[in-house]
Protein backbone atom coordinates (compact mmCIF):
# COMPACT_ATOMS: atom_id res chain seq x y z
CA UNK A 1 0.00 0.00 0.00
CA UNK A 2 1.33 3.34 -0.73
CA UNK A 3 2.07 5.77 1.68
CA UNK A 4 -1.21 8.33 1.49
CA UNK A 5 -1.90 12.21 2.40
CA UNK A 6 -5.91 11.60 4.40
CA UNK A 7 -8.01 14.51 5.43
CA UNK A 8 -9.11 14.96 9.64
CA UNK A 9 -10.26 17.38 11.08
CA UNK A 10 -9.51 20.38 9.04
CA UNK A 11 -5.67 19.05 8.75
CA UNK A 12 -3.77 16.98 6.40
CA UNK A 13 -2.46 14.02 7.87
CA UNK A 14 0.60 11.74 6.39
CA UNK A 15 -0.69 8.14 6.58
CA UNK A 16 2.21 5.69 6.07
CA UNK A 17 2.28 2.89 3.94
CA UNK A 18 2.81 -0.87 5.61
CA UNK A 19 6.49 -1.00 5.65
CA UNK A 20 6.72 2.68 6.79
CA UNK A 21 4.26 1.81 9.67
CA UNK A 22 6.38 -1.78 10.26
CA UNK A 23 9.12 0.83 11.31
CA UNK A 24 7.84 3.29 13.14
CA UNK A 25 6.55 0.26 15.31
CA UNK A 26 9.92 -1.51 15.29
CA UNK A 27 11.14 2.24 15.96
CA UNK A 28 8.65 2.81 19.13
CA UNK A 29 9.28 -0.14 20.97
CA UNK A 30 13.32 0.19 20.02
CA UNK A 31 12.92 3.65 21.93
CA UNK A 32 10.91 1.81 24.64
CA UNK A 33 13.09 -1.23 25.45
CA UNK A 34 15.60 -2.70 22.46
CA UNK A 35 15.67 -6.15 24.12
CA UNK A 36 12.04 -6.70 23.02
CA UNK A 37 13.22 -6.04 19.79
CA UNK A 38 16.43 -7.79 19.88
CA UNK A 39 15.08 -10.74 21.97
CA UNK A 40 11.77 -11.32 19.53
CA UNK A 41 13.61 -11.50 16.34
CA UNK A 42 16.50 -13.72 17.87
CA UNK A 43 14.26 -16.21 19.44
CA UNK A 44 11.72 -16.67 15.97
CA UNK A 45 14.45 -16.94 13.58
CA UNK A 46 16.77 -19.57 15.01
CA UNK A 47 13.75 -21.50 16.33
CA UNK A 48 11.82 -21.50 12.65
CA UNK A 49 15.19 -22.30 10.71
CA UNK A 50 15.98 -24.91 12.88
CA UNK A 51 12.55 -26.48 12.72
CA UNK A 52 12.97 -26.21 9.05
CA UNK A 53 16.76 -28.47 9.27
CA UNK A 54 15.08 -30.57 11.65
CA UNK A 55 12.24 -31.58 9.50
CA UNK A 56 13.37 -31.87 5.84
CA UNK A 57 17.41 -32.26 6.19
CA UNK A 58 16.58 -34.69 8.95
CA UNK A 59 14.27 -36.74 6.70
CA UNK A 60 16.62 -36.41 4.07
CA UNK A 61 19.46 -38.13 5.91
CA UNK A 62 17.04 -40.69 7.33
CA UNK A 63 15.81 -42.11 3.19
CA UNK A 64 19.68 -41.21 2.36
CA UNK A 65 20.92 -44.06 5.33
CA UNK A 66 18.24 -46.75 4.21
CA UNK A 67 18.69 -46.56 0.57
CA UNK A 68 22.60 -46.40 0.67
CA UNK A 69 22.76 -49.25 3.83
CA UNK A 70 24.59 -46.52 6.17
CA UNK A 71 25.10 -47.88 9.96
CA UNK A 72 22.00 -47.48 12.41
CA UNK A 73 24.33 -46.17 15.27
CA UNK A 74 25.57 -42.81 12.78
CA UNK A 75 21.90 -42.49 11.94
CA UNK A 76 21.06 -42.96 15.86
CA UNK A 77 23.36 -40.04 16.66
CA UNK A 78 22.20 -37.73 14.19
CA UNK A 79 18.82 -37.87 15.03
CA UNK A 80 20.07 -37.29 19.29
CA UNK A 81 21.92 -34.51 18.45
CA UNK A 82 19.17 -32.70 15.93
CA UNK A 83 16.80 -33.87 19.33
CA UNK A 84 18.97 -31.95 21.83
CA UNK A 85 19.17 -28.83 19.79
CA UNK A 86 15.58 -28.67 19.94
CA UNK A 87 15.36 -28.60 23.75
CA UNK A 88 18.43 -25.88 24.01
CA UNK A 89 15.47 -24.23 21.34
CA UNK A 90 12.35 -24.53 23.50
CA UNK A 91 14.35 -23.14 26.38
CA UNK A 92 15.64 -19.67 24.36
CA UNK A 93 11.34 -19.47 24.02
CA UNK A 94 10.66 -20.07 27.54
CA UNK A 95 13.00 -17.29 28.46
CA UNK A 96 11.88 -14.88 25.57
CA UNK A 97 8.37 -15.35 26.94
CA UNK A 98 9.31 -14.38 30.43
CA UNK A 99 11.24 -11.37 29.34
CA UNK A 100 8.28 -10.09 26.96
CA UNK A 101 5.68 -10.69 29.65
CA UNK A 102 7.99 -8.66 32.01
CA UNK A 103 9.03 -5.51 30.18
CA UNK A 104 5.53 -5.49 27.99
CA UNK A 105 3.63 -3.07 30.82
CA UNK A 106 7.26 -0.42 30.02
CA UNK A 107 6.35 -0.06 26.40
CA UNK A 108 2.79 0.42 27.19
CA UNK A 109 4.12 2.75 29.37
CA UNK A 110 6.63 4.47 26.79
CA UNK A 111 2.89 5.23 24.38
CA UNK A 112 0.68 5.96 26.73
CA UNK A 113 2.97 8.71 28.28
CA UNK A 114 3.97 9.70 24.28
CA UNK A 115 -0.23 10.50 23.70
CA UNK A 116 -0.80 11.95 27.16
CA UNK A 117 2.22 14.61 27.16
CA UNK A 118 1.06 15.34 22.81
CA UNK A 119 -2.77 15.89 24.46
CA UNK A 120 -1.43 18.48 27.23
CA UNK A 121 0.10 20.16 24.44
CA UNK A 122 -2.49 20.47 21.60
CA UNK A 123 -4.45 23.32 21.03
CA UNK A 124 -7.70 23.54 23.24
CA UNK A 125 -9.86 24.29 20.60
CA UNK A 126 -8.96 20.71 18.97
CA UNK A 127 -11.37 19.50 21.96
CA UNK A 128 -14.38 20.97 20.56
CA UNK A 129 -13.85 19.37 17.48
CA UNK A 130 -15.69 15.45 17.64
CA UNK A 131 -13.24 13.91 15.45
CA UNK A 132 -10.43 14.78 17.56
CA UNK A 133 -12.08 12.12 20.22
CA UNK A 134 -12.19 9.63 17.62
CA UNK A 135 -8.28 9.95 17.03
CA UNK A 136 -7.74 10.45 20.44
CA UNK A 137 -9.56 7.21 21.04
CA UNK A 138 -7.69 5.59 18.43
CA UNK A 139 -4.26 6.22 19.54
CA UNK A 140 -4.52 5.00 22.40
CA UNK A 141 -7.32 2.11 22.55
CA UNK A 142 -5.65 0.39 19.40
CA UNK A 143 -1.48 1.54 19.58
CA UNK A 144 -1.20 0.51 23.26
CA UNK A 145 -1.76 -3.31 22.63
CA UNK A 146 -1.19 -3.24 18.60
CA UNK A 147 2.42 -2.45 18.72
CA UNK A 148 3.34 -5.42 20.59
CA UNK A 149 1.53 -7.94 18.80
CA UNK A 150 2.67 -6.08 15.46
CA UNK A 151 6.14 -6.70 16.58
CA UNK A 152 5.38 -10.87 17.93
CA UNK A 153 3.25 -11.20 13.94
CA UNK A 154 6.29 -9.34 12.30
CA UNK A 155 9.26 -11.16 14.00
CA UNK A 156 7.33 -14.48 13.61
CA UNK A 157 6.95 -13.99 9.90
CA UNK A 158 10.36 -13.27 9.39
CA UNK A 159 10.96 -16.36 11.14
CA UNK A 160 8.74 -18.29 8.93
CA UNK A 161 10.10 -16.15 5.57
CA UNK A 162 14.06 -17.50 6.52
CA UNK A 163 12.93 -20.64 7.77
CA UNK A 164 11.14 -20.96 3.94
CA UNK A 165 14.10 -20.06 2.99
CA UNK A 166 16.40 -22.42 4.41
CA UNK A 167 13.87 -25.60 3.02
CA UNK A 168 14.45 -23.96 -0.62
CA UNK A 169 18.09 -24.53 0.08
CA UNK A 170 17.52 -28.05 1.68
CA UNK A 171 15.25 -28.21 -1.29
CA UNK A 172 17.47 -26.67 -3.96
CA UNK A 173 20.14 -29.85 -2.72
CA UNK A 174 17.85 -32.27 -4.50
CA UNK A 175 16.49 -30.81 -7.48
CA UNK A 176 16.42 -26.83 -7.74
CA UNK A 177 13.79 -26.97 -10.63
CA UNK A 178 11.41 -27.76 -7.93
CA UNK A 179 11.32 -24.62 -6.21
CA UNK A 180 10.34 -22.85 -9.95
CA UNK A 181 7.10 -23.97 -9.03
CA UNK A 182 6.93 -22.34 -5.92
CA UNK A 183 8.47 -18.64 -6.53
CA UNK A 184 5.37 -17.07 -8.56
CA UNK A 185 2.76 -18.24 -6.49
CA UNK A 186 4.61 -17.04 -3.16
CA UNK A 187 4.40 -13.41 -5.13
CA UNK A 188 1.11 -13.69 -5.96
CA UNK A 189 0.59 -14.15 -2.52
CA UNK A 190 1.82 -11.13 -1.20
CA UNK A 191 -0.20 -9.28 -3.30
CA UNK A 192 -2.63 -10.39 -1.75
CA UNK A 193 -1.90 -10.07 1.42
CA UNK A 194 -1.28 -6.47 0.87
CA UNK A 195 -4.55 -5.63 -0.67
CA UNK A 196 -5.99 -7.63 2.51
CA UNK A 197 -4.32 -5.49 4.69
CA UNK A 198 -5.21 -2.32 3.33
CA UNK A 199 -9.16 -4.01 3.45
CA UNK A 200 -8.95 -4.26 7.59
CA UNK A 201 -7.42 -1.05 8.09
CA UNK A 202 -10.17 0.58 6.08
CA UNK A 203 -12.51 -1.45 8.18
CA UNK A 204 -11.13 -0.02 11.46
CA UNK A 205 -11.06 3.58 10.19
CA UNK A 206 -15.10 3.34 8.99
CA UNK A 207 -16.17 1.72 11.88
CA UNK A 208 -14.91 4.11 14.69
CA UNK A 209 -17.81 6.85 14.87
CA UNK A 210 -20.40 3.73 15.50
CA UNK A 211 -18.19 1.85 17.91
CA UNK A 212 -17.72 5.03 19.65
CA UNK A 213 -21.56 5.72 19.66
CA UNK A 214 -22.21 2.00 20.71
CA UNK A 215 -19.30 2.55 23.26
CA UNK A 216 -21.17 5.88 25.13
CA UNK A 217 -24.65 4.10 24.82
CA UNK A 218 -23.29 1.25 26.95
CA UNK A 219 -21.58 3.52 29.27
CA UNK A 220 -24.50 5.85 29.70
CA UNK A 221 -26.56 2.87 31.34
CA UNK A 222 -24.28 1.67 33.68
CA UNK A 223 -23.05 4.96 35.22
CA UNK A 224 -24.48 6.00 37.98
CA UNK A 225 -24.99 10.15 37.10
CA UNK A 226 -27.55 8.77 33.88
CA UNK A 227 -29.57 6.53 36.24
CA UNK A 228 -32.03 8.67 37.38
CA UNK A 229 -33.49 9.99 33.82
CA UNK A 230 -32.97 6.76 32.36
CA UNK A 231 -35.56 4.91 34.23
CA UNK A 232 -37.62 8.41 34.91
CA UNK A 233 -37.88 9.18 30.88
CA UNK A 234 -38.01 7.80 27.05
CA UNK A 235 -34.55 9.17 26.28
CA UNK A 236 -33.64 5.22 26.83
CA UNK A 237 -35.74 4.13 24.02
CA UNK A 238 -33.40 7.47 22.00
CA UNK A 239 -29.94 5.84 23.37
CA UNK A 240 -31.18 2.35 22.37
CA UNK A 241 -32.32 3.58 18.85
CA UNK A 242 -28.79 5.16 18.23
CA UNK A 243 -26.93 1.57 19.64
CA UNK A 244 -29.31 -0.19 17.27
CA UNK A 245 -28.13 2.33 13.91
CA UNK A 246 -24.75 2.13 14.73
CA UNK A 247 -25.19 -2.08 15.22
CA UNK A 248 -26.40 -2.15 11.75
CA UNK A 249 -24.08 0.38 10.37
CA UNK A 250 -21.34 -1.82 11.63
CA UNK A 251 -22.93 -4.84 10.37
CA UNK A 252 -23.36 -3.92 6.55
CA UNK A 253 -20.03 -2.75 6.64
CA UNK A 254 -18.59 -6.03 8.20
CA UNK A 255 -20.55 -7.84 5.36
CA UNK A 256 -19.50 -5.53 2.57
CA UNK A 257 -15.55 -6.02 3.34
CA UNK A 258 -15.23 -9.36 4.66
CA UNK A 259 -16.85 -10.71 1.73
CA UNK A 260 -14.04 -9.21 -0.28
CA UNK A 261 -11.31 -10.33 2.23
CA UNK A 262 -12.80 -14.08 2.13
CA UNK A 263 -13.04 -14.11 -1.43
CA UNK A 264 -9.18 -12.75 -1.79
CA UNK A 265 -7.94 -15.53 1.20
CA UNK A 266 -9.54 -18.38 -0.68
CA UNK A 267 -7.37 -16.91 -4.16
CA UNK A 268 -4.29 -16.49 -1.80
CA UNK A 269 -4.93 -20.65 -0.14
CA UNK A 270 -5.31 -21.99 -3.89
CA UNK A 271 -1.92 -20.24 -5.47
CA UNK A 272 0.20 -21.46 -2.08
CA UNK A 273 -0.81 -24.95 -1.66
CA UNK A 274 -2.81 -26.26 -4.66
CA UNK A 275 -0.58 -25.17 -8.02
CA UNK A 276 2.62 -25.69 -6.83
CA UNK A 277 2.17 -28.83 -5.08
CA UNK A 278 0.44 -30.00 -8.11
CA UNK A 279 3.05 -28.93 -10.80
CA UNK A 280 5.83 -30.41 -8.33
CA UNK A 281 3.96 -33.79 -8.02
CA UNK A 282 3.78 -33.74 -11.91
CA UNK A 283 7.26 -32.94 -11.90
CA UNK A 284 8.53 -35.82 -9.85
CA UNK A 285 6.61 -38.27 -11.06
CA UNK A 286 7.77 -37.14 -14.93
CA UNK A 287 11.56 -37.36 -13.78
CA UNK A 288 11.24 -41.10 -11.71
CA UNK A 289 9.70 -42.46 -14.82
CA UNK A 290 12.16 -41.35 -17.22
CA UNK A 291 15.21 -41.38 -15.01
CA UNK A 292 14.93 -44.60 -12.82
CA UNK A 293 14.63 -45.31 -9.29
CA UNK A 294 17.84 -44.17 -7.95
CA UNK A 295 17.17 -41.09 -6.13
CA UNK A 296 13.09 -42.50 -5.18
CA UNK A 297 13.65 -42.04 -1.66
CA UNK A 298 15.40 -38.39 -1.65
CA UNK A 299 12.27 -37.55 -4.03
CA UNK A 300 10.19 -38.47 -1.57
CA UNK A 301 11.37 -36.92 1.12
CA UNK A 302 11.68 -33.36 -1.14
CA UNK A 303 7.99 -33.85 -1.62
CA UNK A 304 7.20 -33.92 1.63
CA UNK A 305 9.38 -30.85 2.29
CA UNK A 306 7.32 -28.91 -0.89
CA UNK A 307 4.40 -29.18 1.59
CA UNK A 308 6.45 -28.06 4.58
CA UNK A 309 7.97 -25.51 2.37
CA UNK A 310 4.44 -24.17 1.45
CA UNK A 311 2.88 -24.19 5.12
CA UNK A 312 6.18 -22.40 5.92
CA UNK A 313 5.23 -19.56 3.04
CA UNK A 314 1.98 -19.96 4.14
CA UNK A 315 2.90 -18.74 8.01
CA UNK A 316 5.00 -16.20 7.20
CA UNK A 317 2.39 -13.90 4.56
CA UNK A 318 0.12 -14.80 7.32
CA UNK A 319 2.01 -13.13 10.12
CA UNK A 320 3.36 -10.67 7.96
CA UNK A 321 -0.69 -9.83 7.21
CA UNK A 322 -1.01 -10.11 11.03
CA UNK A 323 2.16 -7.57 11.19
CA UNK A 324 1.00 -5.05 8.87
CA UNK A 325 -2.41 -4.77 10.22
CA UNK A 326 -1.15 -4.33 13.58
CA UNK A 327 1.10 -1.92 12.54
CA UNK A 328 -1.27 -0.05 10.45
CA UNK A 329 -3.09 1.00 13.54
CA UNK A 330 0.14 3.23 14.35
CA UNK A 331 -0.76 5.27 11.50
CA UNK A 332 -3.21 6.82 14.50
CA UNK A 333 0.02 7.34 17.34
CA UNK A 334 1.60 8.86 14.40
CA UNK A 335 -1.04 10.98 13.31
CA UNK A 336 -2.27 12.07 16.55
CA UNK A 337 1.47 12.98 17.71
CA UNK A 338 1.75 14.95 14.34
CA UNK A 339 -1.23 16.91 15.17
CA UNK A 340 -0.67 21.21 15.64
CA UNK A 341 0.06 21.80 18.90
CA UNK A 342 -1.15 24.93 20.50
CA UNK A 343 -0.39 28.16 19.19
CA UNK A 344 -1.12 30.59 21.82
CA UNK A 345 2.33 32.62 21.99
CA UNK A 346 4.31 32.17 25.32
CA UNK A 347 6.95 34.87 26.37
CA UNK A 348 9.68 34.91 28.61
CA UNK A 349 8.17 37.44 31.23
CA UNK A 350 7.70 36.35 34.71
CA UNK A 351 4.68 37.47 36.77
CA UNK A 352 6.49 39.38 39.70
CA UNK A 353 4.17 41.59 41.42
CA UNK A 354 -0.18 41.34 41.94
CA UNK A 355 -1.73 41.18 38.34
CA UNK A 356 -3.54 44.36 37.93
CA UNK A 357 -5.89 45.97 35.57
CA UNK A 358 -7.04 43.76 32.65
CA UNK A 359 -7.92 45.13 29.11
CA UNK A 360 -9.48 43.96 26.04
CA UNK A 361 -8.36 45.50 22.83
CA UNK A 362 -10.50 45.58 20.12
CA UNK A 363 -9.96 41.36 20.80
CA UNK A 364 -11.29 38.72 18.37
CA UNK A 365 -11.94 35.03 18.63
CA UNK A 366 -12.97 32.54 15.95
CA UNK A 367 -12.97 28.70 16.20
CA UNK A 368 -11.01 26.28 13.86
CA UNK A 369 -13.50 25.32 10.93
CA UNK A 370 -16.01 28.45 12.26
CA UNK A 371 -17.17 30.61 9.30
CA UNK A 372 -17.97 33.17 11.73
CA UNK A 373 -15.92 34.84 14.70
CA UNK A 374 -17.43 33.55 18.50
CA UNK A 375 -15.95 37.10 19.95
CA UNK A 376 -15.90 40.48 17.71
CA UNK A 377 -14.13 43.53 18.13
CA UNK A 378 -14.62 43.06 22.14
CA UNK A 379 -12.96 45.88 23.82
CA UNK A 380 -13.40 45.99 27.69
CA UNK A 381 -11.54 47.47 30.65
CA UNK A 382 -11.53 45.62 34.68
CA UNK A 383 -9.91 46.90 37.06
CA UNK A 384 -8.06 45.22 39.73
CA UNK A 385 -10.17 44.73 42.85
CA UNK A 386 -13.38 44.97 40.62
CA UNK A 387 -16.30 41.85 40.60
CA UNK A 388 -18.09 41.65 37.34
CA UNK A 389 -20.50 39.18 35.85
CA UNK A 390 -20.88 38.26 32.37
CA UNK A 391 -24.15 37.18 31.08
CA UNK A 392 -25.30 36.14 28.01
CA UNK A 393 -27.34 33.43 26.34
CA UNK A 394 -25.25 29.51 25.85
CA UNK A 395 -22.80 29.81 23.18
CA UNK A 396 -22.65 33.68 23.61
CA UNK A 397 -18.72 33.37 24.05
CA UNK A 398 -18.71 33.68 27.82
CA UNK A 399 -16.06 30.25 28.86
CA UNK A 400 -14.67 31.12 25.75
CA UNK A 401 -13.93 34.80 26.72
CA UNK A 402 -12.19 33.59 29.76
CA UNK A 403 -10.29 31.08 28.36
CA UNK A 404 -8.63 33.57 26.39
CA UNK A 405 -7.66 35.46 29.45
CA UNK A 406 -6.33 32.90 31.29
CA UNK A 407 -4.42 32.19 27.32
CA UNK A 408 -5.69 29.18 26.87
CA UNK A 409 -6.82 30.05 23.03
CA UNK A 410 -5.12 32.30 21.06
CA UNK A 411 -6.59 35.30 20.03
CA UNK A 412 -7.48 35.67 16.60
CA UNK A 413 -7.09 39.76 16.71
CA UNK A 414 -6.87 42.96 18.74
CA UNK A 415 -4.39 42.45 22.06
CA UNK A 416 -5.58 41.04 26.10
CA UNK A 417 -3.35 43.21 28.57
CA UNK A 418 -2.68 42.33 32.01
CA UNK A 419 -1.30 44.73 34.50
CA UNK A 420 -0.16 47.27 30.97
CA UNK A 421 1.68 44.01 29.69
CA UNK A 422 0.10 41.56 25.80
CA UNK A 423 -0.77 38.14 27.94
CA UNK A 424 1.52 36.78 25.16
CA UNK A 425 4.82 38.26 26.73
CA UNK A 426 4.65 36.52 29.80
CA UNK A 427 5.64 32.81 30.38
CA UNK A 428 2.37 31.34 29.52
CA UNK A 429 2.85 28.11 32.67
CA UNK A 430 3.83 31.14 35.20
CA UNK A 431 1.18 33.55 33.94
CA UNK A 432 -1.92 30.86 34.18
CA UNK A 433 -0.54 29.81 37.95
CA UNK A 434 -2.43 33.16 39.15
CA UNK A 435 -5.52 32.37 38.03
CA UNK A 436 -8.12 30.16 40.07
CA UNK A 437 -11.67 28.79 38.06
CA UNK A 438 -14.01 26.79 38.64
CA UNK A 439 -15.59 25.77 34.84
CA UNK A 440 -19.14 25.07 34.32
CA UNK A 441 -18.50 21.97 33.62
CA UNK A 442 -16.06 21.39 36.21
CA UNK A 443 -14.57 17.77 37.01
CA UNK A 444 -14.22 15.90 39.90
CA UNK A 445 -10.73 13.58 39.65
CA UNK A 446 -10.52 9.72 41.70
CA UNK A 447 -7.67 10.59 43.81
CA UNK A 448 -7.24 11.96 47.66
CA UNK A 449 -9.04 15.40 48.31
CA UNK A 450 -5.47 17.00 48.43
CA UNK A 451 -4.62 16.36 44.82
CA UNK A 452 -7.98 17.94 43.79
CA UNK A 453 -7.63 20.99 45.80
CA UNK A 454 -3.85 21.58 44.52
CA UNK A 455 -4.70 20.26 41.22
CA UNK A 456 -1.18 18.37 41.94
CA UNK A 457 0.41 16.31 44.89
CA UNK A 458 1.11 17.91 48.19
CA UNK A 459 5.13 18.05 47.86
CA UNK A 460 5.18 19.33 51.76
CA UNK A 461 3.64 20.21 55.02
CA UNK A 462 3.11 23.70 53.58
CA UNK A 463 1.48 22.73 51.04
CA UNK A 464 -0.75 20.56 52.95
CA UNK A 465 -1.61 23.67 54.98
CA UNK A 466 -2.44 25.20 52.04
CA UNK A 467 -4.88 22.59 51.35
CA UNK A 468 -6.89 22.64 54.73
CA UNK A 469 -6.95 26.64 54.72
CA UNK A 470 -8.27 26.58 51.19
CA UNK A 471 -11.14 24.16 52.07
CA UNK A 472 -12.25 26.38 55.29
CA UNK A 473 -12.22 29.43 53.24
CA UNK A 474 -14.70 27.12 50.94
CA UNK A 475 -16.84 26.42 54.01
CA UNK A 476 -15.71 22.62 53.95
CA UNK A 477 -14.37 22.81 57.56
CA UNK A 478 -17.48 20.61 58.70
CA UNK A 479 -16.92 18.05 56.25
CA UNK A 480 -13.18 17.79 56.51
CA UNK A 481 -13.54 16.94 60.11
CA UNK A 482 -16.02 13.93 59.57
CA UNK A 483 -13.57 12.39 57.23
CA UNK A 484 -11.08 10.00 59.07
CA UNK A 485 -8.25 10.44 56.59
CA UNK A 486 -8.67 13.85 56.46
CA UNK A 487 -7.37 15.64 53.23
CA UNK A 488 -5.80 12.42 52.35
CA UNK A 489 -9.72 10.60 51.62
CA UNK A 490 -10.43 9.78 48.17
CA UNK A 491 -13.11 11.56 46.57
CA UNK A 492 -15.84 9.36 44.16
CA UNK A 493 -16.59 6.12 44.72
CA UNK A 494 -14.60 4.85 41.41
CA UNK A 495 -12.46 2.73 42.74
CA UNK A 496 -13.03 2.82 47.12
CA UNK A 497 -16.21 2.77 48.20
CA UNK A 498 -15.77 4.46 51.49
CA UNK A 499 -14.64 7.46 49.14
CA UNK A 500 -16.21 11.04 49.96
CA UNK A 501 -19.36 10.95 47.06
CA UNK A 502 -18.63 14.81 45.58
CA UNK A 503 -22.32 15.78 43.96
CA UNK A 504 -24.25 19.76 44.11
CA UNK A 505 -22.88 21.90 46.37
CA UNK A 506 -20.43 19.72 47.71
CA UNK A 507 -19.02 19.40 44.33
CA UNK A 508 -18.35 23.17 43.66
CA UNK A 509 -17.26 23.82 46.85
CA UNK A 510 -14.41 21.32 47.06
CA UNK A 511 -12.78 22.35 43.61
CA UNK A 512 -10.99 24.94 45.94
CA UNK A 513 -8.15 26.37 43.60
CA UNK A 514 -9.68 29.72 44.01
CA UNK A 515 -9.42 30.10 47.63
CA UNK A 516 -4.99 29.26 47.25
CA UNK A 517 -3.39 32.46 47.96
CA UNK A 518 -1.74 32.14 44.55
CA UNK A 519 -5.04 32.54 42.86
CA UNK A 520 -4.57 36.49 41.66
CA UNK A 521 -7.72 36.45 39.11
CA UNK A 522 -10.88 34.62 40.23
Amino acid sequence: MSEKECRTGGETAHRMGVGSSMRYTIRTIWNADKGCILLSFYKNCTEEVYMSFFFILMLQMIYSYIENGKPFMGLLRFVALFCMGHICIHLASAWHAYYIRKKTPGVYAYIFNKVIDKAVRIELTKYEQPDFYDRFARALDECLTKAMDGLNALAWATGCALSAVAAMFLIARVDPVILVFSLPSIIASFMFSSRINTLQYELRTQETRDKRTAEYVKRVFYEKKYAGEIRLYDIRKVLMREHKESYDSRYELYVTMYRRIHMLRQLQELVIFVLPILLAYIYVSVVLKTTGAAKIGLYVATLGSIDYFAWRVKTAIRNYMEAGRNCMYMNNLQQFLEMDEETVESGKRKVDQPLGDIVFDHVSFRYNGSDHETIRDLSLHIRKGERIALVGENGAGKTTLVKLLMGLYPISGGKLMVDGVDIREYDKRDYQRHFGAVFQDLQIFSLPLSHNVLMKEPENEEERALVVEALEKAQFADVLEKLPDGIDSMVTKEFDDKALSAQGDRRRRLRSPVYLPRSRIL
